[in-house]
């Protein structure tokens, strides 16, 4: 697609290195996702020259974005992490993308990620936000200087579901009483919370003075705990 989110043609579809390089530096992975497809469908590119023509391209476009400081760090270590995960996309058959971008109509419930109080590194935490918008979930995200926004959110509608990401030991201190509190002022009394990131590690029983639902998940477990949790929308309904 172009920035403008009208459809490729079929001409400048042989040339999408550089909308995907748009997409991945936005943080866009839904659009990034769709900018794949039109490669994969396209009767000049398809499975056998997606890497060649699609991924090899974005690769240079947003290398040279950092090169030439258009870019900022954080910017382009995003972009590089969800051209990682289309690598993995683009692994499997044209079916499976297309099994995915249906599933990106699916589940529409509320979903909070934050960052733990007094964390800093929230890069985990972004990654899991876009997993869980590419898969269709409505997403906010919270970093470490927004904790007291967090609990305003919270007063603000409720939420199915709160993921929090904390990386270093440090930041357990305190956290149940995070947890409580959030829980306290979501509107849904049965929001799920779960807790993960470098600082949680197994046994994960351990954790359980935190008071969350689950602990220890992976980003890419997530969205399957989560979908089993709630009955997905047909595909047919967007939110």
């Amino acid at each position: 697609m172009r920035r403008d989110g009208a459809t490729l043609t079929e001409d400048r579809a042989i040339d999408c290195g550089p909308e995907l390089a748009k997409a991945v530096l936005a943080g866009d992975y839904t659009r990034a996702l769709g900018v794949c497809r039109i490669a994969l469908e396209h009767p000049e590119i398809g499975t056998q020259r997606v890497y060649q023509r699609l991924l090899l391209p974005a690769i240079r476009i947003v290398g040279q974005a950092w090169a030439d400081d258009t870019a900022t760090f954080a910017e382009t270590s995003l972009a590089f992490a969800l051209l990682h995960r289309l690598l993995d996309r683009l692994s499997r058959a044209q079916s499976d993308l297309h099994d995915l971008t249906k599933r990106a109509r699916a589940c529409q419930e509320q979903i909070l990620v934050a960052v733990a109080p007094g964390d800093t590194h929230s890069f985990g935490a972004r990654i899991l936000t876009q997993e869980l918008l590419l898969r269709g979930w409505s997403v906010s995200f919270f970093d470490h200087e927004q904790t007291d926004a967090v609990i305003a959110e919270f007063a603000k509608r409720g939420f199915a579901a709160m993921a929090i990401s904390v990386s270093c030991d440090e930041s357990l201190a305190g956290l149940a009483d995070f947890v409580t509190t959030c829980r306290l002022a979501n509107r849904d009394p049965q929001m799920e919370v779960l807790i993960g990131g470098a600082a949680i590690q197994p046994p994960f029983g351990q954790y359980g003075f935190l008071g969350a639902d689950k602990v220890g998940l992976a980003i890419d477990e997530v969205t399957t705990y989560l979908s089993g949790k709630w009955i997905e929308r047909p595909s047919g309904k967007w939110n």
